[in-house]
């Protein structure tokens, strides 16, 4: 389940960065994490979303701009529609780290990419899917007032809290917790409002969906967005989930390594969170719970 924030007296609560890196240590930065990370084991696609949503926690929203040019210089995304498809990768993350970050490290996160060569009617771009018509902004002359698109996630449009969000959130919640889920939920029945936010919008609204996001790039967006707040008991939560998802202890330590960078990188230190090794023992689950 995702807590609200601990205080951490070795951790800034205020959106700001103890560095101010040039953009050398920048570039430096993404390639590191870039030839570090285990895309050979997990896929080319997902450090960049370690990457974005680590240095956003970090207090470096503003490198999002010197990220998306980074990526752009590579031949795998020399097109027009294979730009929108990484903005829309990029967002998502974002709009999934909202579930365990503030909101404002996001929104500033998401106001640089303005700084992309794409035309504003192309990264405009509301849905998930190919925009239509009634996905624009219409004015009523009369009023004055704006109607307002569809959200960036396409099934919000039809979105409700209920029954079947829920069960979709405890689906993906079971995969990550399995048996252990009773002992926090348990503590979670006695503070309604969170048993409601973890279960109905943590869960059932951002984290269950996979369709532009899928479960391992989901995980190493909660990994990023928990360890960075140098929080234990949730970090050896999501290490654990990581693992039961299907990744290997191996790439799990990787990614962990990875985090860690970038930490180092906006002048924080991780000193208490545990590592794969530690949580090992408690992957294995019983059949059916």
């Amino acid at each position: 389940i995702l807590c609200p924030k601990q205080t951490n007296t070795n951790f800034p609560t205020e959106m700001i960065s103890n560095t101010n890196p040039t953009q050398e240590e920048t570039l430096s930065l993404f390639k590191e994490i870039e030839q570090h990370f285990p895309s050979q084991s997990l896929g080319d696609e997902k450090w960049y979303i370690l990457l974005t949503t680590a240095i956003t926690a970090g207090g470096h929203p503003e490198l999002a701009a010197d990220l998306y040019k980074y990526l752009i210089s590579k031949p795998e995304f020399t097109t027009s529609d294979q730009r929108k498809a990484l903005i829309r990768r990029l967002r998502e993350a974002l709009v999934k780290l909202v579930s365990v970050w503030n909101h404002v490290r996001d929104s500033s996160h998401l106001r640089n990419f303005h700084f992309t060569d794409l035309p504003p009617k192309q990264w405009k771009q509301y849905s998930a899917s190919p925009a239509s018509k009634d996905q624009k902004t219409e004015t009523t002359a009369s009023q004055g007032k704006q109607h307002l698109p569809p959200p960036s996630r396409g099934f919000l449009e039809n979105w409700s809290s209920g029954p079947s969000n829920q069960q979709r959130g405890r689906q993906w919640l079971d995969q990550i917790y399995r048996s252990n889920h009773a002992a926090t939920e348990n503590t979670l029945s006695c503070h309604k409002d969170f048993e409601w936010l973890s279960i109905e919008i943590s869960y059932g609204l951002y984290l269950s969906d996979h369709t532009i996001l899928g479960p391992v790039e989901t995980e190493i967006i909660v990994l990023s967005g928990i360890l960075m707040q140098n929080a234990p008991r949730e970090s050896g939560w999501h290490l654990r989930g990581t693992r039961r998802i299907g990744v290997s202890s191996e790439d799990v330590e990787v990614i962990q390594q990875c985090i860690e960078k970038v930490a180092e990188f906006c002048g924080w230190k991780l000193d208490k969170i545990p590592r794969v090794k530690d949580i090992e023992h408690e992957v294995p689950w019983e059949s059916g719970a």
